[in-house]
């Protein structure tokens, strides 16, 4: 239920970018709310991934906006989890890494970090949700 809620929203997210792009500084919604799941859980790779792949061509109009950085997010996981225990500091690099790329596809400074902070908050309720979940 949560991936399919998390992708519709995701997708209208991606149509309040296409529909307001000229008239206001906002965040990139579809990349917030897909960072954010994956980020909470990285089992979610499974159909953020994907989510990602159709954001960046609606979008960019290219599968290497934010996919690459995206697909390393998952394994990067894994590995510090495992070297350096699940932290706070490691996801949080990885979410600057993955919205990186959003300055250089033309994305101002301010809608950066609204949609980093955007992801940030999406991460936090996500993590509570399937913490009581388990």
């Amino acid at each position: 239920m949560t991936a399919l809620a998390t992708l519709l929203l995701a997708w209208l997210g991606s149509s309040f970018n296409l529909a307001f792009a000229s008239s206001m500084v906002q965040p990139d919604w579809a990349l917030a709310l897909l960072l954010g799941s994956l980020l909470a859980h990285r089992a979610n790779w499974v159909w953020v991934l994907p989510g990602v792949a159709v954001h960046d061509l609606m979008l960019h109009w290219s599968l290497w906006a934010c996919l690459p950085a995206a697909s390393m997010i998952p394994l990067a996981l894994i590995y510090l989890d495992e070297h350096l225990g699940a932290g706070l500091p490691q996801r949080m690099l990885l979410l600057f890494l993955a919205t990186g790329s959003m300055v250089v596809w033309g994305w101002s400074l301010a809608a950066w970090l609204l949609t980093a902070c955007l992801a940030v908050s999406i991460w936090y309720v996500l993590t509570k949700q399937y913490a009581y979940a388990t």
